[in-house]
This record gives structure tokens, sequence and C-alpha cells, in this order.
């Protein structure tokens, strides 16, 4: 019986834990907008007092929204309000007895609503945003476009269907800018300390497509017959944004949209804002506002997709995220028409793993797979329809899916084109993927005439024959042959002249293709000594070192280098000569007097030479005063490299300390701490990189900080204090990191800890994480 009872208990537990799995499941979080809402009443106008804390992410708001019943018999009014603390709730002046539940406010009006009665409605409400609202390391802040995002810093029904006319009053501390949907009204000074932005917009907008973003901004602003267009650039920025440009290329960008669709642009006023990280925000467009990332790419492609998205993403827009692909087949319909030399967006600084979800719909991979991929869908005279007829797809729904399209073409042309089509993008990986690298060693018969070329794979492999070309280098003369290889390990043998100065192949045919070269030191010198390149000749000049039992190449070396050298060339003979002379004692002058080069080449040269000089102090002061000196980052990471192979390990953890302590920005500190960590100083590390995980630090400094935390602290109960951070955490990303080290650190109190967070995640990309570790 015992027995019996101890071996049920595990399927007990195993099922009592699924089952809690299964509610939670049934209580997470829905992302992405309903298909239909149920809309008792129809919102009229939304007035916003918003005032903004920067410093903190604090919001204190009062929305009054003037609503009108769509039905008799209405009696209750259910808005959104995530994480928003509500204060007070009136209904046409009188208190009204409201409840907050599951993040829905329900607002009863007096009396049984008949259709067409007006209420106006009074929402007093503080809050925290952690989803919603976005802020970088400068304290600016800006609204995000996800699906849903507004409700958590407005009282709303943020559905596509929803749409109203605003008024925005903004209050933030003084000298700081505010930029929202609608057109700028007016700005007034409340106290020394304080300013109010008024934005208003007597046409309706979505409810999704609120906007504002608030921080340091240079401002410029130019016409557009009788509207406005106004740029306002992260003030970060100003070395590297070109304002006049910017605000030429949107006023062309609009008259052609304008032209093409035979529509005015649909608002008074057009607000631009350039920002310096997109913080894994994905869709980059709201009503009358357009937002530009510096790290997501050409500027240009980014402003001309925001122009169009205010008539294919803003007057029309889509009912859900995951049938975007109507927006997005349009925008790149007209993009393709009206700017075709650029099209391709970055898709860097987001972690691993991050960017597959409901919102990769908006996101790069996305549109640069439709950039790719759309001449391709269909044939030529369906992709002309669909071009030409773009300006009638307006016509349509404004909140629209991809069926509407569907059903539109079908109407007009008889295709049923009912299923989206799925493209592929190529992306870095990929490519990396499909190269073919191979190492091939020479082996020269100088008596019998015969080379023999062994070919071993070092990174994939041709599964068939693979012919390539072989130049066979002769004094006054110069044969041609083929060479032909297949597999993981291949040889083959030439019959050469035993006068051949060198072999040089040509796989100019195949572009994935690499071959790593280990010729005959005769080849070399050859090559040396007559290469038509710059690059030639140097590639031979590194090649020598690897004839380390050649003792004669040393001499031979020294009477190169007496010669006039080009850079490159020299540089690439002293790595060899510090391969043969492999730190014999008294021969590190040489590699010291080319610190002294006024090339740099030459002197990365011979700083990686002196990696061979252990505990030699010369060598040791030499190379750290290099690294403290060192103002770019490629000679200070070489600085740091041959410290770790010349220093004692105490030594360099104290001097990696100094850099930390020295460097404001992070990344001499980071590379310098991850050293450590290779020399096997783990605490040290994780204590130093510990720092640079704050939010005053840019996120690739951050996000470095945390990949190696992740990869080098397994204290689980670290993981869980940073997990009481999330909450905080306004960048999805880094808490996307926070969460991804939790689970790989896993114990039952952090099982738990993810188990309560989540309902409280409202990222898709974060919830999943969680989602996929418990």
């Amino acid at each position: 019986m015992c027995r019996n009872r101890i071996a049920f208990l595990p399927r007990v537990l195993f099922l009592a834990g699924l089952i809690m799995l299964m509610v939670s499941d049934l209580k997470a979080q829905s992302f992405d907008h309903e298909p239909y809402p149920k809309l008792d009443f129809n919102f009229v106008n939304l007035e916003l007092s918003l005032g903004v804390q920067p410093q903190n992410l604090r919001i204190d708001g009062e929305a009054v929204y003037q609503v009108e019943a769509n039905i008799s018999g209405a009696d209750t009014l259910t808005l959104y309000a995530s994480h928003l603390d509500i204060s007070n709730v009136s209904v046409d002046g009188e208190a009204a007895d409201f409840s907050l539940q599951n993040d829905s406010l329900f607002i009863p009006v007096n009396d049984s609503a008949e259709v067409g009665s007006q209420y106006e409605v009074n929402i007093r409400y503080s809050g925290r945003p952690q989803f919603g609202v976005l802020q970088n390391r400068n304290e600016t802040i800006w609204s995000s476009q996800l699906p849903k995002a507004q409700r958590h810093w407005v009282p709303i029904v943020d559905h596509p269907q929803v749409t109203f006319k605003t008024i925005f009053n903004i209050s933030v501390p003084s000298g700081i800018q505010v930029w929202a949907t609608g057109e700028k009204v007016g700005e007034e000074v409340l106290s020394v300390d304080a300013m109010r932005y008024q934005f208003a917009s007597q046409k309706e907008v979505p409810a999704s497509g609120l906007s504002f973003a608030i921080g340091g901004f240079d401002n410029q602003s130019t016409g557009y017959g009788e509207k406005k267009i106004n740029l306002a650039v992260a003030k970060s920025l100003d070395s590297k944004i070109d304002p006049q440009a910017v605000l030429q290329n949107a006023q062309d960008y609009l008259a052609s949209v304008e032209e093409k669709l035979q529509r005015e642009y649909p608002f008074k006023q057009l607000q631009i804002v350039v920002l310096e990280d997109h913080n894994g925000e994905k869709k980059s467009w709201g009503a009358t506002t357009i937002f530009l990332y510096k790290n997501r790419g050409d500027l240009d492609t980014q402003l001309m997709r925001g122009i169009i998205g205010q008539w294919f993403g803003v007057q029309q827009r889509e009912r859900q995220w995951n049938q975007a692909d109507a927006i997005t087949l349009s925008q790149t319909l007209l993009f393709k028409e009206l700017l075709p030399d650029s099209s391709i967006l970055s898709s860097k600084d987001q972690p691993k793993g991050f960017g597959h979800s409901l919102y990769s719909q908006f996101g790069s991979e996305q549109w640069n797979s439709w950039q790719k991929g759309i001449g391709e869908w269909q044939n030529e005279s369906v992709t002309v329809f669909m071009r030409d007829s773009i300006t009638k797809m307006l016509e349509l729904s404004a909140v629209i899916s991809w069926e509407e399209y569907a059903n539109f073409w079908y109407d007009h042309i008889g295709q049923p084109l009912f299923e989206r089509p799925q493209f592929s993008f190529d992306s870095a990986e990929s490519s990396q993927r499909d190269s073919v690298a191979y190492e091939v060693y020479y082996d020269f018969n100088e008596a019998e005439g015969e080379l023999k070329l062994q070919f071993e794979a070092t990174q994939g492999y041709f599964g068939e024959l693979t012919t390539i070309e072989a130049y066979e280098i002769y004094p006054g003369k110069v044969d041609t042959s083929e060479v032909t290889f297949t597999g993981k390990e291949d040889s083959i043998v030439l019959q050469v002249q035993p006068t051949i100065n060198t072999l040089q192949l040509s796989y100019e045919d195949y572009p994935t293709l690499t071959l790593d070269e280990f010729k005959p030191s005769s080849f070399l010198i050859s090559e040396l000594r007559n290469g038509e390149t710059v690059e030639e000749r140097a590639k031979a000049a590194r090649k020598l070192g690897y004839h380390t039992e050649n003792p004669d190449l040393q001499l031979a070396i020294q009477d190169f280098m007496k010669q006039d050298l080009e850079p490159k060339v020299e540089a690439g003979l002293l790595l060899s000569m510090a391969d043969i002379t492999d730190g014999a004692s008294g021969t590190e002058q040489a590699f010291l007097d080319a610190l002294k080069s006024d090339h740099q080449v030459i002197r990365e040269a011979g700083l990686m030479a002196l990696q061979n000089y252990p505990q030699n102090s010369t060598v040791v002061n030499t190379v750290q005063a290099m690294a403290q000196q060192a103002n770019e980052m490629p000679m200070f990471k070489k600085s740091m490299q041959v410290l770790t192979a010349v220093m004692d390990e105490e030594s360099f953890s104290g001097f990696v300390e100094s850099i930390v302590q020295a460097d404001t920005v992070g990344h001499q500190s980071i590379f310098a701490i991850k050293e450590l960590a290779n020399m096997g100083q783990v605490e040290d590390a994780v204590d130093q990189a510990n720092l640079f995980t704050e939010s005053e630090y840019s996120y690739d400094i951050r996000s470095a900080a945390l990949q190696l935390l992740i990869q080098h602290d397994h204290a689980a109960s670290n993981w869980l204090n940073r997990g009481q951070e999330l909450a905080e955490e306004a960048d999805p990303r880094i808490r996307f990191l926070i969460v991804r080290g939790m689970g790989q650190n896993m114990n039952d109190e952090i099982r738990q800890f993810l188990m309560d967070y989540r309902q409280d995640e409202y990222d898709a990309r974060v919830h999943q994480k969680i989602k996929d570790i418990l």
C-alpha cells in the first residue's frame, strides 16, 4: 500500500503542475486585437491631460471622453486600463461607482441608454507603465505602437475599429519637448519648472494609433502647402543626422505618395521623431507620427515606409496583427514604385530569438522578405493589377484583413489569392550556414615534377565534384589547368615543371567558397616579390610564418624588411617573423620598434607579436600603456588580448578594475571583463559585469553584460535578484535577457517567481520566453 501511494504521488504532482500551467494559460494575456470587439458606445472625442515625469516614467492623467450609445439598453461603458490606478470617475459631472477587474474598467452610466444618448465621462488616474511606453538612457520616452499598448497610459478601447477626435495636453519638466498625435496648437509655461504642450486632431484618428514622444530634441519644421512637417531629432544624434535632408525628403515623399494615390495627406501636421535605438519596437508609425531609428537601417526607407503608413496603416489599418500582411503588401507596392533604390531594414540590436512573435508582422525581417519576394509571388499581370489598383484598395473598409484584399482581387481578376504568401528571408546566419571553407596544403616534389594539393573542409563541404581553375606561374609564361575536388577531404596531383614559381587557384564562380592555402616557402617568396596587388604580397608575407621549420627564413624576412615596403606587407612580415622567432630572448626589440610606426597596421602587427614574451616587464609596461592610451576599440582589444598572454592573472584583474573605473561609456570595460572571464577570473568578471547592466548604459553595453552573466553567473540567487527588477525595466529586450538567465539557473524560487510575474508581463516575446521556460 505504501509503495503504491509513493509511486502514485509523482504522477499527482505532475498532473497538478500541468493543470496549474493550463489554468495559467487560460488567464494569460491575449496579444492581438479582437476581430470584432463589442462596442456598446461610439467614442466621439478624447481630451487627455497627461503629466509625465521622465526620470521615473511616472504618469498622472485625466481622460475626458464624449461617448454616444450605439444600442438601446447599454448601461456600462467598458474601457481597458492595464496597471493603471483609477482614483476617480464621473459621468456627466456625477461620481460613478466604477470597478476595475482584470485590466478592464467598468463605468456605469446614469440610466439605461437610448441609441444616440451622449455622455461625458471623466477619469482620473496614475501609473508607471511597464509596457506601452518606452524609455532610453537619455530619459527620452515615447509610446509603443504594438497592439494593446495605449491602454497602459490611458484608459481606452485601443482597437483599430475605434476612432475619435483628440486633444492632448501634456505637461513635462522645463527644457523637454513634446510631440504627439494631432496638430500642435499651443504651448504654455506653467511654472519655472514645468511646460504644457497642446495637440489636437479635428480629424478622427484610430485609438490604436495614438502616440507621443517626450525628451531632449532639436526641432525643425517646414511648410507643406497649408500643412506642416515637424522634425524632432534626439540631441545625441546631432552630428549624425542631416535635418534639412530629412525634411526635404519628407516633402518629396509626401508629394509622390499624394500624386500616386490622388489623395491629400490626411492630417494637418506630420511629426517625424528620430531616435537612436528602436528598443525592440516593430511598428514605427502612428496617427500623424513617424518614428525613425538610427539602428534600424536606411532612414530614407524608414521615412517613406512611415509616410505610406499614414494612408496604409492609419487611414486603412490592420484589424488584427496576424492579418497585417495586407498593410505590408500595400506599403511594398507603393514603395517599389516610388523609391526603388532603397528597401531593406536592419534587424540589429535585439537578442537572439527575440524577434519571433506576433509582433514580427511589422518587423524588419518580414518587411525585408516582402521586398525580396513580391516579384516572385505572382505572375506579372496579377502584380500589375495590384499595383495599378492600389488607390481603389483605399476605398475598402478602414479596418481591413487579408481576406478583404483577396475578395477585392477575386471580384476584379478572378484569382483566388486567399492564402498569404510565405517568403523566406536570407539572413546573415543562413548565409553563413551556406558558406564553404577548405584548407589547402601544398606538397611540391621538385624532383618528380609533382604538386599535390590536399583539401580539408573546415566549414561545410561540397557534396559534388567541384572544378576550379589553377594558374601555373613560370618565368615568362602562365599555364592553365583545372583542379577538381569534393567531400570533406580530397587530394589531387598536378604535373608541373620544376621551374614553377607558384600556383594560384581561382574560384570566382563559387562566391560562397573560401580557401586558406598553405604553400611552399619558395612559392610565397615568389608571390612576395612578384604579386600583382598589395593584398597578394601581404598575404604571402604573412604565410611565411607557417614555415617555422626553416630557420633561414628569418634572415630572408629581415632582408625583405630593409626594402621600401607597403605597410600591409611589412605587417605580414612582422607577424611571420614573430612566428619563426617564437619569443626567443632578445628578439622583442623589432616588435617594440614597430609600435612607433606611423601606420596602424604595422603597430597592430608589432603589438600582436609581443604576446610571445610573457612576464617580460618591458613588454608588459609598454602594452599596458598602449591599452590605457587607445582611443579606438581595435587597438584597445588587441592590447588587452596581448596582456592576457604576458600579464599574470592578479595583475590583469587589477588592470581591468582600473579600466572599469575610468570608462564612462562601457565598450572598453565589457571587452576587458570578457578577457578577464576567459582567463578564469570568473568571480571578478561577474562582479564587474553587474555594473554595466544599469539603464544608464546603451543597449549594446547592457546586453553584452547580461550575455556575459548568462554565460558565467550560475548563482540562482543572483538571477532572482535581477528578476525583482523586471517590473522597473522599460526595455523589453533587457527583460527578455534577464528571463533567459533565470531560465538557465532555475530553482523552485525562480519558478514560482516567474509563474507569479508572468501575468504582469505584457510583451508577447518576453511572455512567451517565460512560458517556454515553465
